[in-house]
């Protein structure tokens, strides 16, 4: 299909020439799933849904096959955001079978590029914000049990790991700010093609603002014009979320699954009361508590300091929470005028190909739905792309150890 095909030619574009590659591309339809961010009092939870991409890489070795390495993407859409979710990503230290040359750089890092630009590309629309968010954490192993014990596995370290997720993300900008968003559209409303920024935010609890920049790329802390693009101990939770300024911050932090952050939002709601019953008390209005509010945080700035003192950013290993923000300008300009929109002003639709000049229909995306296997067979990278070692363990999210 024209989608397994093109995920098909940019890896055969990507990777050693002198190797075969065997990739697998697993999806599922959207299906409803539970509200990403919770409403804030009196408001309904806005309705999203939910697919799930799975890219597995295996070799030739001997006549067999052996599994090197896998990749999971959870793509949630709603009204106005898509969100890309890095689920799960590992490797079984296999690579090292294929000899590659010494300063050959990492095709797992290259083949986690390519495929999340990949479904960037084919999901982002001119007239919301997509957002590619990922929780960097070494760990041994994750999607092969056992595979630590292969001697060839190769586990980064925290600090390896936050800027191996950094150089993965790099070139997904580079990517999607070198097309247009939607030229389909643009050609059916005969309008030029809409221009796309991107922005990189990365939050390392416990790290300054210089440290947490020395894990941004070389080449990018030496280009004022790219590290712009680059923002250290910076978040935009507040801009996605869409709410207003005095929505609670329990609103504007996304629950993904197996992800510190909502297990610390989960325990912070404990601690959410209800409005005080104004008809059977004579209390204060400003001593009633605030609903939907938290106790003990009361800022997006706290919710980060307390993070810090979580087990699983307080065990010895730094991690490191990143986001990657395309927004076209439809969507800037906007938010330029009048800022984020409440949530029951929130009605973005699409034109639809079957109605009239003025007429407008919502959109429904369908599943990508590529072949179930993928022979590759590409060509060396260029001689400057000096990445991590082959064996690179690539581990973006798990449970606490």
């Amino acid at each position: 299909m024209a989608d397994g095909s093109s995920l098909r030619s940019k890896l055969a574009a990507s990777l050693p020439k002198s190797q075969r590659f065997v990739v697998h591309h697993l999806s599922t339809p959207p299906t409803p799933s539970p509200a990403l961010y919770s409403a804030p009092p009196s408001r309904k939870p806005e309705k999203a849904t939910c697919e799930s991409h799975f890219l597995s890489v295996t070799i030739r070795h001997n006549d067999k096959r052996i599994q090197i390495f896998a990749l999971e993407v959870l793509i949630y859409t709603t009204q106005d955001l898509i969100t890309l979710f890095v689920s799960k990503a590992d490797s079984t230290g296999y690579l090292h079978l294929l000899k590659l040359p010494k300063g050959t750089a990492s095709p797992l890092r290259t083949i986690s590029s390519v495929f999340i630009a990949h479904l960037v590309d084919n999901r982002k629309r001119h007239d919301r914000q997509l957002v590619v968010s990922l929780f960097a954490r070494s760990q041994n192993q994750y999607l092969f049990p056992g595979s630590i014990e292969n001697p060839g596995k190769h586990v980064l370290d925290d600090r390896g790991l936050i800027k191996w997720w950094c150089r993965v993300l790099e070139p997904v900008l580079q990517s999607c700010e070198s097309k247009t968003d939607t030229p389909e559209l643009d050609r059916w409303l005969k309008k030029e093609p809409s221009h796309i920024t991107s922005k990189v935010y990365l939050r390392v609890p416990s790290c300054d603002l210089h440290e947490t920049r020395s894990f941004f790329p070389l080449h990018v802390r030496r280009n004022p014009a790219l590290l712009a693009k680059w923002h250290p101990n910076k978040d935009p939770l507040r801009d996605l979320a869409g709410y207003a300024l005095t929505a609670p911050e329990r609103c504007l932090i996304p629950r993904f699954p197996d992800d510190p952050k909502s297990r610390f939002v989960d325990e912070l709601d404990d601690e959410l009361t209800e409005p005080p019953p104004s008809s059977q008390t004579q209390e204060s209005p400003s001593k009633g508590k605030q609903p939907g509010k938290w106790k003990s945080v009361r800022s997006l700035d706290q919710f980060w300091e307390l993070m810090a003192f979580r087990q699983e950013c307080s065990s010895g290993r730094l991690v490191g929470f990143l986001w990657a923000v395309f927004t076209p300008q439809q969507v800037a300009d906007r938010l330029k005028e009048s800022g984020p929109l409440p949530f029951a002003e929130r009605v973005i639709k699409r034109p639809h190909a079957s109605d009239g000049p003025g007429t407008f229909a919502p959109v429904v995306q369908p599943p990508m739905t590529p072949p179930a296997e993928q022979l590759v067979d590409p060509y060396l990278p260029d001689a400057d792309d000096q990445g991590f070692s082959p064996e690179t363990v690539a581990r973006a999210i798990g449970p606490p150890t």
